[in-house]
């Protein structure tokens, strides 16, 4: 019921008491009125309750290979607003044959089943994703993307599984990750990651976990034990080793990785991220794609066999771009900042003119 309802009701059966009250209005009439207000408030209040389920039943949104069911109130320009986002952030990284197949669908959405009837969505596996009935079309153009990323992610093999963050790294950039990606590597808290910031390229594939070698020779058992240090383990077996570790033993450090208790790439997901990004954006259109339909061979192999250049380069060519920030250094001083230098060597150069050599 609407909140004018009881104020309307109260109204109309303190007038029906007062006019009782009067020995010449009939009280069959006014309770009459009394009964017809009650019905209009009830008509409106059914009208009110149609109208919201109407705002929330499941509309389609197309974009390129995306297929989105959200609710109706988001209405036509922001859905595919939405959609189109989607399908910007996932086009070069996840195929259009895997997208034909599923359907991102909004929690707040109903009346999702007659939707997917009329619509002969019938065969699609639906993603549930979190957009509200006022989404804003940015920030949820991302959410369907990461989503959409997820469940790629998920039929990937294991060694993509391994290596690749959780969302793909799709929303990655250089202006906004690319100074954290710098700021992990100059910290050195790892040979490979030291190495690779002294321009070591075998450093660098050791640091993004690039090379098909075992895990545990990425690092120090020293840097192992910083990484035990505070980590809570889920067995008794892994406690032990973890024990072992932080006293001095190399091997069970080192067993703690082979087994899967501590990350087995020294560099983190944003480094990662812009390792694929560097892939995406500088590479040759749809290198992204080839590299993860690729299953042969370790990550540095794919991703080299879809750019087309050999790993090294590659490798090298990504240190360059992300420790440049992108390969365009910019000058950010001003006037005002520059005018000390200008001024020395205004100096510089009438100390000079004056002097017996420049005559």
């Amino acid at each position: 019921m609407c909140r004018a309802g009881p104020a309307l009701l109260a109204l109309a059966l303190w007038g029906v008491a007062a006019r009782a009250q009067q020995p010449r209005a009939p009280a069959r009439a006014l309770l009459a009125r009394a009964e017809s207000l009650w019905h209009r408030i009830g008509l409106q209040d059914s009208a009110a309750a149609r109208e919201t389920l109407r705002q929330r039943r499941a509309r389609r949104f197309d974009a390129g290979a995306v297929t989105t069911l959200l609710p109706e109130a988001v209405g036509a320009a922001t859905g595919s607003r939405v959609a189109a986002g989607a399908w910007a952030y996932v086009r070069d990284a996840v195929p259009v044959d895997f997208l034909a197949g599923r359907m991102a669908v909004g929690l707040a959405a109903t009346d999702v089943e007659a939707t997917v009837r009329a619509e002969g969505l019938g065969g699609r596996i639906r993603i549930p994703v979190g957009v509200e009935p006022g989404p804003d079309s940015l920030a949820d153009g991302w959410t369907v993307a990461a989503e959409l990323a997820r469940s790629y992610r998920q039929t990937l093999d294991s060694t993509w599984r391994v290596w690749l963050p959780l969302d793909m790294g799709l929303a990655w950039t250089m202006r906004r990750e690319g100074p954290e990606a710098v700021r992990e590597l100059m910290q050195g808290e790892t040979r490979a990651g030291g190495d690779c910031l002294a321009g070591l390229i075998s450093g660098c594939r050791r640091w993004l976990g690039l090379d098909a070698a075992a895990p545990a020779t990425r690092f120090r058992p020293a840097e192992l034990r910083v990484l035990v240090s505070g980590r809570w383990f889920p067995s008794r077996a892994a406690v032990g080793l973890a024990h072992d570790c932080t006293v001095g033993s190399d091997f069970a450090c080192l067993r703690l990785v082979a087994l899967g208790f501590l990350p087995p790439i020294p560099a983190g997901p944003v480094p990662l991220a812009s390792f694929a990004g560097y892939v995406r954006t500088r590479g040759p259109k749809g290198a992204l794609l080839r590299a993860l339909a690729d299953r042969n061979g370790g990550v540095g192999d794919r991703f080299a066999r879809a750019v087309g250049v050999p790993e090294d380069s590659l490798v090298r060519g990504w240190r360059s771009w992300v420790m440049t920030g992108g390969g365009q250094p910019r000058v950010t001083a001003n006037l005002r900042d520059a005018w000390p230098a200008v001024l020395v060597a205004g100096l510089l150069i009438l100390a000079a003119s004056r002097s017996g050599r420049w005559r």
